[in-house]
């Protein structure tokens, strides 16, 4: 991937309305477990030291509402994301890298329950454009998979034929659509 230079002008912010966090996991080996946060918040911008992107999503406007059981164990839940102790997901990086043709890698740190862990995450960007109300937007979507072990969500239980109920690796996807601050 040749290396563009940051298509980005200035500082943008998430449209909470256009953008999203979501993640998803095997789910007794059939199939795969959706789940997203609706208050997510975004921030990309340059500085002297080069490109930065900030995010952080609220743990308790997790997409699971029923049953209540299931949103209170994976939610409050000290087995998932504990959302008393650790209310927000947070995302933090300085090593972003546009390519040429729309590709994006990004390397970070991601912390979740309190435990912050390096994380690489690929996928593309659109240039921005001109809105019909004059503000510039853009966007990235990223994805990435994490072992979610490594953050302590260590929850599982054995299916009779031995293998387990959730897998250990989630995939993520986030995407941003990005409006330049005025």
């Amino acid at each position: 991937m040749a290396v563009a230079e940051h298509p980005f002008t200035g500082t943008f912010v998430a449209d909470r309305n256009h953008s999203s966090a979501l993640f998803s996991v095997v789910h007794m080996k059939v199939s795969r477990f959706r789940a997203s946060f609706a208050d997510v918040d975004a921030r990309l911008a340059a500085d002297e030291d080069g490109v930065f992107l900030e995010g952080r999503a609220r743990v308790d406007s997790i997409s699971i509402a029923d049953p209540p059981e299931l949103r209170d164990h994976v939610v409050l839940g000290q087995d998932f994301f504990d959302a008393g102790e650790h209310p927000e997901i947070r995302f933090r990086s300085r090593r972003l890298n546009f390519g040429d043709d729309g590709a994006i890698r990004v390397a970070g740190e991601l912390e979740l329950r309190g435990i912050t862990r390096p994380i690489e995450a690929s996928g593309t960007y659109r240039l921005p454009v001109t809105d019909p109300y004059g503000a510039d937007r853009g966007a990235i979507e990223l994805a990435a998979t994490i072992d979610r072990r490594e953050w302590g969500f260590d929850w599982q239980m054995p299916l009779p034929d031995g293998d387990d109920v959730l897998d250990w690796e989630v995939e993520l996807d986030v995407r941003l659509e990005l409006v330049q601050e005025g």
